[in-house]
Order: C-alpha cells, then structure tokens, then sequence
C-alpha cells in the first residue's frame, strides 16, 4: 500500500511539473519514486527456517557426490 501511495504522489508530482513548467517539481516526484521502489519490503518465505534443510536439498547434494 506504501508504495501505492508513494508511485502516485511521484505521478502527480511528475504531471504537475508538466503543467507548471517548473522541473524540480519532476524532481521530487523521480526522487520520492525511488525512495518508493527502494523502500519497499516484499519478503519472501524461504520455508528454511529451522536448522535442518529439507529433503529436496539434501537430495540434490547426495547426487552430486
């Protein structure tokens, strides 16, 4: 959702430094478009979280000895 909001303040920003005719108005909203892209945590579930590894790994290291 936080980068919902952010990618849309950074196209107003963009649209309005059009308008404006006013280009650190564009500027901002590149800038806050990264500070977006950067600062957003999609987390992906390993499923490793234990201290064993699970069967799939350890079978594809037996075949390889």
């Amino acid at each position: 959702m936080k980068l919902f909001i952010l990618m849309s303040i950074a196209a107003v920003c963009v649209a309005l430094s059009f308008v404006w005719r006013t280009p650190w108005i564009g500027g901002v909203g590149l800038l806050v478009a990264f500070a977006g892209m950067f600062t957003d945590r999609n987390d992906v579930n390993v499923g490793d979280d234990g201290y064993e590894t699970s069967d799939s790994v350890r079978k594809m290291r037996s075949r390889d000895r």
